[in-house]
């Protein structure tokens, strides 16, 4: 795996880190992209990788962090689009659809859907002559419900759809695409109701563990589902109503 380069957004901290840690493990270099300075360039620093400083709900940031990943390291092999939000921060009450206002449902979509779209426009021109994976973390909430947030179904599910659609469109490329729909694991924004015991929160090494593999040895259009440490992960019986 020696001279492979990766890339991830929401990387400092939480599974984003998880993954960098874990390519760096497999002799992969990798760019660190988040619009958290501190915590990414102490990660950086630590695996030997690149701090690159990106908001991924600006297309023109993303095209940027591309551009400083090919200047300084070279074209990606692997990418991880993994930067994802809930509709309100750690800790604060969830809110009733009704009560989202406008500026809290552009933050959601901004970062988890359109986030994930400027990636495959940046990502796919610059990957195709040279090949790769791109993995975009969806969630178990895309393929059933989190009543609590509907916002955050709603972008995952639609996370679901763009990575099926666009890796049948992609279809004999060089270019790998597929969607990792982790169950409840153990990072900052987890709310605390969902860390009871039922849910069977995973490490972020765990999770981290399958996207790795996913991005080295993921078939294109596979939608793999990871929901607890001891039981493998599967890939999603989805319907095919072609």
């Amino acid at each position: 795996m020696t001279d492979k380069i990766g890339l991830v957004t929401g990387a400092a901290t939480g599974i984003g880190a998880g993954v960098c840690r874990q390519l760096t493990d497999k002799g992969v270099r990798v760019a660190v992209c988040d619009i958290n300075e501190a915590d990414g360039k102490a990660l950086a620093d630590d695996i030997g990788g690149v701090f690159i400083p990106c908001n991924v709900t600006s297309l023109d940031s993303v095209r940027d962090a591309m551009k400083a990943c090919e200047d300084q390291m070279g074209v990606p092999d692997y990418i991880h689009l993994n930067a994802g939000i809930m509709t309100v921060p750690t800790g604060d009450p969830f809110l009733a659809i009704e009560d989202v206002t406008p500026a809290q449902y552009q933050n959601i979509v901004g970062v988890n859907l359109n986030g994930v779209y400027h990636g495959l426009k940046v990502a796919l021109p610059a990957m195709r002559q040279k090949g790769g994976a791109i993995t975009i973390t969806a969630s178990t909430a895309g393929l059933s419900v989190v009543p609590v947030d509907p916002m955050y179904t709603a972008t995952k599910y639609a996370l679901v759809g763009m990575g099926r659609a666009v890796s049948a469109a992609n279809e004999g490329s060089n270019v790998r695409i597929n969607v990792i729909c982790p169950g409840v694991t153990d990072t900052q924004i987890v709310p605390d109701d969902y860390r009871k015991p039922e849910f069977n929160v995973m490490p972020v090494e765990v999770m981290a563990a399958e996207i790795v593999d996913l991005l080295i040895n993921g078939a294109n259009g596979e939608i793999r589902v990871k929901t607890a440490a001891d039981k493998p992960a599967i890939i999603a019986p989805l319907p095919d109503l072609g």
